[in-house]
């Protein structure tokens, strides 16, 4: 009789890691169509669609790097971005967006470089000042 109930607890235990690996998995979104993948005589060369790297500090949202084309050349460890918006949060949590036609990010060091009809937007307190300091007065 334990022994049974030592397999029927068994199953169980197996039955719920596998389905909790199959949602954790299934979180996950990448297609083989937005990735694309060259062999050349200088190396290795990916093709990334709707290219998005973020990176968190403490649990908070830092610089995000957004862009429609990636392309990566590993012979010159560079990346080359098409449509390329950059998200830079600071201390503050003030909010600094820069848009671009073109970049060119440095695998090595991250340095990031933009050309091409270049804008930059900062946001500012004065909107966020008015909403707060706006008081509704009841009649």
């Amino acid at each position: 009789m334990i022994e049974k109930i030592r397999t029927l607890t068994l199953l169980v235990a197996i039955s719920v890691l596998g389905y909790g690996g199959y949602i954790f998995l299934s979180t996950f979104e990448a297609t083989s169509e937005s990735i694309d993948i060259q062999f050349d005589d200088d190396g290795l060369d990916v093709k990334i669609k709707n290219f998005i790297i973020a990176h968190e500090n403490s649990g908070r949202n830092d610089w995000k790097l957004k862009a429609a084309l990636a392309q990566i050349n590993q012979k010159t460890e560079t990346t080359k971005l098409n449509n390329v918006e950059y998200i830079f949060i600071n201390d503050e949590m003030r909010k600094f967006k820069a848009y671009a036609d073109f970049g060119t990010l440095s695998n090595k060091t991250n340095n990031l470089s933009l050309e091409g009809n270049v804008k930059m937007l900062i946001e500012t307190d004065i909107i966020k000042d008015q909403i707060t300091n706006h008081t509704i007065s009841k009649k």
